[in-house]
């Protein structure tokens, strides 16, 4: 019971680092990225004109 326990834990605490890592990096750089694309694909284009 114990072991099954402590792996339950241990894949919980996995998938809160996975949780926690694409919030801090991923989601922040797909947005970043996101939005350079978007300006120089329509935004910059129709201000030239």
């Amino acid at each position: 019971m114990r072991v099954k326990r402590v792996e339950k834990f241990k894949k919980h605490r996995i998938k809160r680092l996975k949780k926690l890592i694409f919030v801090t990096f991923i989601l922040p750089f797909t947005s970043i990225f996101l939005g350079y694309i978007i300006t120089s694909l329509v935004i910059l284009p129709s201000m030239r004109k």
